[in-house]
């Protein structure tokens, strides 16, 4: 006789100022965990598709995205004025090291959406959270929407571009849920 016991995340009825939140993203794709942290009343950081390994010798980057949003009645507009800071490690010795090659900052307003947290909203449903995107059909070219419920992450995401910086030039492990 066989049985399947099933987690259950807990439910995240109220965001919270300084707390990282992340969703189970296996759930919809094969892409890395992504993390978001509500800063203030306007502002939000976000850290998207964080890989820290290096397939084939080929490096990997760190993005960070910083952006502001609007809320109103439990729905988090995200997504304007972004500004993305791109840290590009050649290998994960360099990572380790706190050698990073490149760092790039662009600010500009969403036209093609590239990574989670760019746009899209956080909102309430039946009483818990939701980081709502959207997929592109690329058969039928039609969007459709995407609801991942949100959970707490023990990632404690950095507040400013100088903290993010310096974070991983310190030699900072990050450990993945």
């Amino acid at each position: 006789m066989a049985f399947f016991v099933v987690y259950k995340a807990r439910s995240i009825p109220r965001i919270h100022y300084n707390q990282t939140y992340t969703y189970n993203v296996h759930s919809v794709s094969p892409d890395p965990p992504s993390y978001i942290k509500i800063i203030d009343d306007t502002h939000y950081i976000a850290i998207p598709n964080l890989e820290l390994k290096d397939d084939y010798n080929q490096g990997f980057s760190i993005i960070l995205i910083q952006g502001r949003y609007r809320e109103s009645h439990n729905i988090f507009v995200l997504g304007k004025n972004i500004t993305k800071t791109n840290l590009w490690f050649n290998s994960y010795d360099d990572f380790k090291a706190g050698k990073y090659s490149k760092t790039s900052n662009t600010k500009r307003t969403i036209t093609k959406v590239e990574l989670p947290f760019e746009e899209g909203l956080l909102k309430k449903r039946k009483g818990t959270f939701y980081y709502k995107s959207w997929k592109i059909n690329t058969y039928l070219r039609k969007k459709r929407p995407v609801l991942m419920k949100l959970k707490k992450s023990k990632i404690n995401l950095p507040t400013t571009e100088a903290e993010f910086i310096q974070r991983y030039h310190k030699k900072q492990a990050h450990q993945q849920e």
